[in-house]
């Protein structure tokens, strides 16, 4: 069986996943380009089993194109990228890597946290052009963090945070009511309670229709004008001219964000503004989230494609169910 690998970054750091996917039977193939638009997949696609994406869009086009694939697996934890619905429709397994980014996404959010509120990355800057300045900060301890969602990585987020005695609140619509108990998280039942409360507010949600601008000119209008807002997840969750016209009005202290609704960050983007701290998209860029990620898809591919195991894809009850 053949697997095409269109992620930059799967076995760069674990030589040895793509040595036992070979020694599991299977060939590998390389995408021809570092970055492949979906109609440059779709050229490639066309005679293997198993496609590896990272950032990739795996359209219709793609998928159509696949008439051998059976399997996509996401090289990391996002599927917005893929047309997971299409694929279903078409009978092909699609699965990612959760948790195998918890702790690096986790450990951007909390340095995110600290840059913000000490405008770390501005005095930085004043630093570099040989200037002697200083402006008051914030201190995160004894502050109130509110969570949406509180997944792999926002619990991870409120575990890092413990030491600076904060008080944690977390809206998820599914919540685990025994971890949170157990790690002093307290639960609210409606959204409205982590804007109102929230001194830092982290965005740990995935993206869809339901979470489209969660953070939007109403909600953003119910926060303490001292607030910060963290975003290492999905840049869609925010309106971002909303967000923008709330720092420029002092409605909102600041945001630290690493996930936009265009990427790459253009040039010309209103959020290259004084009180919002940039990063691109880097929370899961670490070697040890790559070796993790790439190990749990290449034993992910050999259970499906080799052994019949397909608990971890994704759409697994609906393909199950449509049989």
């Amino acid at each position: 069986m053949k697997i095409l690998i269109t992620s930059k970054s799967f076995g760069r750091y674990a030589p040895e996943a793509l040595a036992f996917l070979e020694k599991s039977g299977f060939e590998i193939i390389r995408g021809s380009k570092p970055s492949m638009t979906p109609d440059e997949i779709a050229a490639e696609v066309h005679d293997v089993d198993a496609l590896i994406v990272g950032n990739d869009i795996i359209d219709k086009k793609v998928i159509d194109a696949g008439t051998s694939l059976k399997l996509i697996h996401m090289n990391g934890t996002g599927l917005d990228g893929i047309d997971v619905d299409y694929a279903t429709r078409k009978g092909i397994l699609v699965a990612n890597a959760p948790g195998a980014n918890r702790n690096a996404v986790a450990e951007l959010a909390v340095g995110l946290m600290l840059v913000s509120a000490r405008s770390i990355d501005a005095h930085i800057d004043l630093m570099r052009q040989g200037k002697w300045e200083r402006s008051a900060g914030a201190e995160i301890s004894g502050k109130t963090v509110g969570f949406l969602g509180l997944g792999n990585i926002g619990k991870r987020v409120a575990e890092l945070l413990s030491g600076f005695g904060i008080r944690a609140l977390a809206y998820d619509p599914q919540p685990d009511v025994a971890w949170a108990s157990a790690h002093g998280v307290a639960l609210v039942d409606n959204i409205e309670g982590i804007f109102t409360q929230a001194d830092f507010l982290i965005l740990a949600l995935p993206f869809n229709e339901k979470t489209r601008n969660i953070v939007n000119r109403e909600s953003l209008a119910m926060m303490k004008p001292t607030a910060r807002i963290i975003n290492t997840a999905r840049g869609g969750l925010i309106d971002e001219a909303a967000l923008c016209e709330a720092i420029k009005g002092k409605k909102i202290a600041g945001a630290a964000l690493d996930a936009y609704s265009e990427e790459p960050l253009p040039l010309a983007s209103p959020l290259r503004m004084p009180g919002i701290t940039l990063t691109p998209h880097m929370a899961a860029t670490s070697i040890e989230t790559a070796i993790n990620m790439s190990w749990i898809v290449a034993r992910n591919i050999v259970d499906i494609l080799t052994r019949g195991n397909i608990d971890s894809a994704v759409n697994k009850e609906r393909l199950a169910g449509a049989k």
